[in-house]
């Protein structure tokens, strides 16, 4: 690994979402690919989607040849280096994901963002606004919900038409933890939450969010709960109580909707628990065709 800053004179590119092709462990998108003058570095994003098979292995042989044929043509030794970004609580994980790998390493989004706090000042007005958005937004991605403790006795206590406005913060705070799940808030009278779906053609999917009562049929204590419906079985802690909801068409399959109730507690309060819980619903996620 290089020691100091990277640097370049003569060339720079930044390609973002770029294909990968491996043999052995499929094809892929590989979240950010750089070019410098003497260095190809792959970035693969991690904050809270689990990693899926092949991850990050599979974007190696992409990298090496890339590299082999960038020292071909500048005649020049090329470097590859491969990072992973990820919060500080998936740093174990992260890191047993790189065993192996030759220059490659973890940088903890903390880290990032204690690095963007300690510049001092930004020139430039477009720059700056880009600067004091992005500190926003990863501050915001670090923390689950602010005073989740205090508001979890009312997660469950009402429903009125549409839902509450922290219902919409849970639900919108979750919303990475499922597999593609939906741009928009679906909100009805009696429910809201975002669709999600397994595979690019739709051959499996899902929803979850919080429901009315009056959309299960077995009894329960609340006026509302935190519900997932999908189309398959995955394995569930026991936190997911099987439930049987008043429509066979929730989400549009007759016959093939499986659904289960959350019964979620204060030790619930960090991202990291949730994306652990869920982790599940991703067991059947079949990668794009590239």
């Amino acid at each position: 690994m290089p020691v100091g800053p990277l640097e370049y004179f003569s060339h720079f590119s930044c390609e973002t979402e770029f294909p990968t092709t491996d043999d052995d462990h499929g094809n892929g998108w590989l979240d950010i690919l750089i070019q410098l003058d003497d260095v190809v570095i792959g970035i693969e994003n991690k904050f809270n989607a689990p990693f899926q098979e092949g991850q990050p292995k599979k974007y190696i042989n992409t990298l090496e040849q890339i590299r082999s044929s960038l020292s071909g043509i500048r005649r020049s030794e090329v470097k590859r280096l491969l990072f992973l970004l990820c919060p500080a609580s998936r740093i174990a994980e992260t890191t047993s994901k790189i065993q192996n790998i030759a220059n490659a390493a973890v940088v903890t989004w903390e880290e990032v963002l204690d690095t963007l706090k300690s510049v001092k000042a930004v020139s430039n007005p477009v720059s700056s606004v880009v600067y004091r958005e992005f500190v926003k937004y990863l501050e915001r991605q670090l923390v689950f919900i602010d005073s989740f403790k205090t508001k979890l006795p009312h997660f469950n206590r009402s429903f009125p038409d549409y839902g509450t406005v922290l219902q919409a913060e849970l639900v919108k705070a979750v919303w990475p933890y499922f597999p593609r799940a939906g741009p928009r808030l679906n909100k009805g009278k009696t429910c809201v939450g975002y669709y999600f779906y397994v595979d690019a053609n739709i051959q499996d999917k899902g929803w979850y969010g919080f429901v009315h009562k009056s959309e299960i049929q077995d009894k329960t204590g609340n006026c509302a709960e935190f519900v997932i419906a999908s189309t398959y079985d995955p394995k569930l802690s026991e936190e997911f109580i099987p439930a049987r909801l008043t429509s066979d068409v929730f989400i549009g399959e007759p016959g093939r909707t499986k659904a289960w109730i959350i019964r979620f507690d204060d030790e619930w309060d960090k991202a990291d628990v949730w994306r652990k819980k869920l982790e599940p619903f991703w067991s059947i996620v079949k990668p794009e065709v590239t």
